[in-house]
């Protein structure tokens, strides 16, 4: 039996007291979320007990589940209902930045049943439309490419898993979030061998439960890098760029090392006026490390 955990990720780290809450970043003082997406609810079930979420009334026909890090929604089948449940959480905190997660069960064509994997890459088979999640983080299973049709797998006849939500879910969270913090994590259910009409309700439970430690280290992963990004977010000027334009986790962590050494040829200080002209965070990067290179040392007068 597997023991059930109090809250996990960044607020483990920093336990609330009157001591703590001095030193604590100004992060932790307001409310960060993981939102996890399921289409079913035999997916969600292990997810519920295991982390200890409790059911909210249901609300425009998606049942919720929470607690003080995590929030779960049923979104129901395709990637239809698997985008509308993303805008239905993001509604209700529009200002909101949270961490997602797209959970469920794939098929595969040869993976072993069972199997955890990442998506590295998503794929709108009615589209053809592709995006591939960053993940600059420790990866606690391989990761795959993934395609979502609007039909349940039959042929099996690619190498790639096979669901019916991620396209739907990636596509709509990326607006919410950097795409580092949005990600898609399946368990394989069915393949040649044992095809996806075989797969019950009571089957689909017992993996994902079986996963759970696997879960936990990448939701861990997860709020940790979102930690990251919020810590970043700290200074005055850092937040002058990124309300101007949109810098994933890694670049915030590029434009960080070239604030500080842009401090430390003491050059004159940083204007976001000056940058306004660029198209993206990418080209905002590449001016400021210009503009670095081409800068002479200067020396404070003693």
């Amino acid at each position: 039996m597997k023991s059930q955990r109090p809250l996990i990720g960044a607020f483990a780290f920093y336990p609330a007291s009157p001591e703590t809450d001095k030193i604590r970043p100004t992060l932790f003082r307001h409310k960060c979320m993981l939102n996890i997406i399921t289409a079913l609810p035999c997916e969600a079930k292990p997810l519920i007990k295991h982390f200890r979420l409790n059911g909210r009334q249901a609300e425009n026909g998606f049942r919720i589940y929470e607690n003080d890090q995590l929030r779960l929604i049923i979104a129901g089948i395709g990637k239809c209902a698997a985008a509308a449940a993303c805008a239905y959480l993001q509604g209700m905190e529009p200002a909101g930045k949270h961490v997602w997660l797209n959970l469920g069960i794939a098929g595969h064509a040869t993976l072993e049943i069972g199997e955890a994997v990442l998506a590295h890459k998503i794929s709108d088979a009615a589209t053809g439309v592709s995006w591939y999640p960053p993940m600059p983080f420790k990866r606690p299973c391989r990761s795959v490419e993934l395609i979502t049709r609007d039909q349940a797998e039959e042929a099996y006849d690619q190498n790639a898993a096979v669901d019916m939500e991620a396209a739907g879910f990636y596509a709509t969270a990326i607006r919410f979030n950097s795409s580092e913090l949005v990600q898609v994590f399946k368990v394989i259910s069915d393949n040649q061998t044992n095809p996806a009409e075989q797969v019950s309700a009571a089957q689909t439970e017992a993996l994902i439960d079986a996963k759970l430690d696997v879960i936990d280290r990448l939701i861990q992963q997860l709020l940790q890098m979102d930690q990251q990004s919020r810590q970043l977010f700290g200074t005055d000027l850092q937040q002058q760029f990124m309300q101007r334009w949109h810098f994933t986790v890694s670049q915030q962590h590029q434009l960080l090392r070239l604030l500080q050494r842009w401090q430390a040829k003491a050059m004159p200080p940083v204007l976001v006026e000056n940058f306004m002209d660029a198209r993206n965070s990418k080209a905002v990067i590449a001016l400021i490390a210009e503009q670095i290179e081409s800068a002479p040392l200067r020396f404070e007068d003693s």
